[in-house]
C-alpha cells in the first residue's frame, strides 16, 4: 500500500447526475503527475451524496477500465450495516486495491457497535483495509482499546486514517509496516512530525508535484518552506475544498461539474 493518495471528486452533470467518463481524466492527469494511489467516493467525492447504488456503478466503472501503475482505494460508509455489505461485497471482486472503511456518521455508535460494524464488513473482504476514524464529521471518536482490538485480531487491517488527535498513537502498538496516515493537508507537517506516515491529501488535486515533494521531504527530515506550504494549503482550502477543487478542475479542461446541492457555489 501506498503512503500517500490523493481523494478525488465524483464528477456530475449539470444535473447532477453521476458522470462516470469524467474520473478517467482525472486519474490520468493524476498520474502525470507522479501520483500513485488515488481515493475514490471519499469526502472529497460527496460520498454521503451518492446512493448505493450510484456507488455500485462507480465501482463497475473502474472494473471496466484498465489503469495501469496506480493504486486503487474505495472508501465505505453507510448508516446501516447491511448497505455497507453491498459495497464490501461489490469490492471484493473489483479492481480495486485497497478499501478504507469509515465509520457511521450521525448515529454515534458505542465503541463495541463500532468493532461489530467492522468485523461484520472483514467477514466479506480479503483485501487490505484501512481504517478511518473522523470525529469532527461523524461524532464518533473510535477508542484505543477498540482500535488495538481490530488491529489485532484481523490482520488486513494494516493503515489507520486519523482525523482525530494523531499524537495519542505514539505508544499504540501498530503492526510492522502499519501506515498511519493524516486526514487531510491541514496541519500535516505537524502530524507527520506526531508519527504520521501516511497522507490522504485533498490539496494534491491542485497542487499533486508539490503535495508530493513536500510529504517525501517531511518523511526525509527535510526542511521544507512551511509559509510557503501552508499558502498552498489555504488557497485550495479556503471556504470549501471540494468547491475549489472542482473548480480548478473544470478550469484546466477537465469536467467533473459542479457539486451536488446545497454544496454549491454561491
Amino acid at each position: 500500500m501506498k503512503n500517500l493518495n490523493v481523494a478525488i471528486p465524483t464528477p456530475f452533470h449539470e444535473d447532477e447526475s453521476l458522470f462516470l467518463e469524467g474520473f478517467k481524466p482525472i486519474v490520468e492527469h493524476l498520474k502525470n503527475n507522479g501520483i500513485d494511489s488515488i481515493l475514490i467516493c471519499g469526502t472529497t467525492g460527496e460520498q454521503h451524496s451518492l446512493s448505493i447504488n450510484e456507488r455500485l456503478q462507480i465501482i463497475d466503472y473502474f472494473n471496466q477500465q484498465s489503469f495501469q501503475s496506480i493504486e486503487l482505494m474505495f472508501s465505505v460508509s453507510a448508516t446501516r450495516t447491511s448497505d455497507a455489505i453491498k459495497l464490501i461485497q461489490a469490492l471484493e471482486m473489483s479492481v480495486i486495491d485497497v478499501i478504507i472503511i469509515s465509520f457511521p456518521p450521525y448515529i454515534q455508535p458505542r465503541q463495541q457497535q463500532a468493532v461489530y460494524y467492522v468485523d461484520e464488513l472483514l467477514k466479506h473482504t480479503s483485501k487490505q483495509v484501512v481504517l478511518y476514524n473522523n470525529p469532527s464529521r461523524t461524532g464518533f471518536d473510535l477508542g484505543q482499546a477498540a482500535l488495538q482490538d481490530l488491529v489485532t485480531r484481523h490482520t488486513n487491517i494494516i493503515g489507520l486514517k486519523e482525523g482525530g488527535d494523531v499524537s495519542r498513537h505514539r505508544h499504540t502498538n501498530f503492526p510492522e509496516d502499519f501506515i498511519l496516515f493524516a486526514a487531510g493537508d491541514v496541519d500535516f507537517p505537524e502530524m507527520i512530525n506526531n508519527g504520521c506516515s501516511g497522507l490522504s491529501s485533498m490539496v494534491g488535486n491542485v497542487y499533486p508535484k508539490e503535495i508530493k515533494q513536500a510529504f517525501n521531504d517531511l518523511l526525509e527530515h527535510k526542511s521544507i518552506d512551511l509559509n510557503k506550504f501552508n499558502n498552498l494549503i489555504k488557497e485550495v482550502t479556503h471556504n470549501q475544498t471540494i468547491v475549489n477543487i472542482k473548480n480548478h478542475y473544470n478550469s484546466i479542461g477537465l469536467k467533473v461539474g459542479t457539486c451536488r446541492s446545497p454544496i454549491i457555489q454561491i
